[in-house]
């Protein structure tokens, strides 16, 4: 199953962004990861690329299947941020979103397209037949 929703680049909507999240995968036993890795791309979205800016945007997209879950925040954004989870210091006020996603995701990821990139994150769980 595939769902997404395009969501306007400012920092008060990550909350609503959260909730869209939780209620897809609320049946989920890695609902809280997932959430939190979406609360982490989107505030990367709207810090790091063209999302944030006057009249941006992000749409989050989110991919099902029995045993896994993806979750991808795209924007129009150039790609020319890398992320890497191992650029923070103990003494950063901000830059562990990578590491919070590295450390909960079981695959993680950077794609850049002709209209902008995508971050995302996989997890996967087991399955009861």
């Amino acid at each position: 199953m595939e769902t997404s929703v395009t969501f306007p680049g400012l920092p008060a909507i990550v909350p609503s962004a959260r909730h869209f999240v939780r209620g897809i995968l609320a049946d989920s036993p890695r609902a809280d990861d997932m959430e939190l890795i979406a609360a982490e791309l989107i505030s990367n979205a709207i810090c790091h690329s063209p999302a944030g800016e006057a009249d941006g945007e992000f749409a989050v997209i989110i991919r099902t299947e029995p045993g896994w879950a993806r979750i991808e925040v795209s924007d129009s954004g150039t790609g020319e941020w890398h992320p890497r989870p191992d650029d923070t210091r103990p003494d950063d006020e901000y830059g562990r979103g990578m590491a919070i996603i590295a450390a909960l995701a079981d695959k993680f990821g950077h794609d850049v397209t002709a209209t902008g990139q995508t971050v995302w994150a996989e997890v996967g769980w087991p399955t009861v037949e």
